[in-house]
């Protein structure tokens, strides 16, 4: 009877004998912070069990994360530090990020710490890019960029420059304190036969650790002619020819010829070539030699007028 007492006894005794991990805290959050700062959180970690606890990893849940661990085991009553140090280069906004803490506690094995982050660039804009869709090529079109202040300071622009883009001119002017960049992109100064591009417009503050920020600027013009159907649909049975009305129609009502056309679906052709007027009324054929299938092409055609020297027509066909 003594004997097992005693062994149950001794059993309750070591069952009783496990470390126990506890933290000051498991959240950290650092508030504001700009990129190019650098912040480091401690964690203070205790053994408040009655064996010895063994740390055996720290992983941080992604490279910007680094942890520094004083001491891997711990006796009871111990403590050490985990210390995290976050670089937030390449981030901005909410951030979250965690670390996983895997140890020998039988109740909390692993303990998860995290830590969070606003991070605001000194100057903030609004958009990165702006798009000019549909621009008329008579008249000035525009968009407008906010320039936040993100350190408290008022944000200056020195000057703005897009390299050969005649077309595009800036201005700006304070809003408390931040700034207003209205873009004015006027079509009329677009060179002949540019319908499309991208521009990359430089804009330089006084700001000495944000001296300058890039603003991409894409745009593409207005048809000069427009055609309708915008896209040519054939359905019928193979092995005879098809025809259908191509109208092109110029947006100022000035005359045009259509000069060349290019199918790309072998036999097909296009009537009413080299005429002149304000509106051109063409005809598209299929030839009876195309077996039944679904095809999908691209008519280009080529034109005199200096806005729109080439425009282009989908031509799809279902022949069975």
């Amino acid at each position: 009877m003594f004997r097992r007492l005693f062994l149950t006894c001794a059993a309750m005794t070591l069952m009783a004998q496990a470390p126990v991990i506890t933290f000051d805290k498991t959240h950290h959050d650092f508030g504001r912070i700009t990129p190019d700062r650098k912040v480091a959180a401690k964690y203070h970690v205790t053994n408040t069990g009655n064996a010895f606890l063994n740390i055996t990893q720290v992983r941080p849940s992604c490279g910007c994360t680094y942890t520094m661990l004083g001491k891997w085991s711990l006796a009871p009553g111990e403590a050490t530090e985990i210390e995290a140090m976050f670089d937030p280069r390449g981030l901005k906004g909410g951030v979250r990020k965690s670390i996983e803490v895997v140890c020998d506690d039988p109740k909390t094995p692993t303990v998860s710490l995290t830590l969070e982050a606003e991070v605001v660039q000194e100057i903030m804009p609004s958009v990165e890019s702006v798009y000019f869709h549909q621009a008329p090529k008579s008249a000035t079109s525009r968009s407008s960029v906010r320039y936040a202040s993100g350190n408290g300071e008022p944000v200056q622009i020195v000057d703005v420059k897009a390299p050969g883009a005649p077309f595009l001119t800036f201005s700006f002017k304070p809003e408390g304190k931040d700034l207003a960049l209205e873009v004015a992109f006027d079509g009329r100064k677009v060179p002949p036969g540019q319908l499309r591009g991208v521009e990359v417009a430089t804009i330089r503050f006084t700001n000495p650790r944000m001296s300058q920020l890039p603003l991409n600027i894409q745009w593409d013009l207005k048809p000069a002619i427009q055609a309708s159907p915008v896209e040519l649909v054939f359905q019928d049975a193979p092995g005879k020819e098809l025809r259908q009305k191509l109208t092109l129609k110029q947006a100022d009502g000035k005359a045009f010829r259509v000069t060349a056309a290019h199918p790309s679906l072998k036999g097909m052709r296009v009537e009413g070539l080299n005429q002149k007027g304000s509106t051109l009324d063409l005809t598209v054929i299929l030839p009876a030699t195309l077996q039944a299938g679904r095809y999908s092409d691209v008519l280009v055609l080529n034109t005199d007028d200096p806005d729109q020297p080439e425009l282009t027509v989908r031509v799809v066909a279902l022949l069975k």
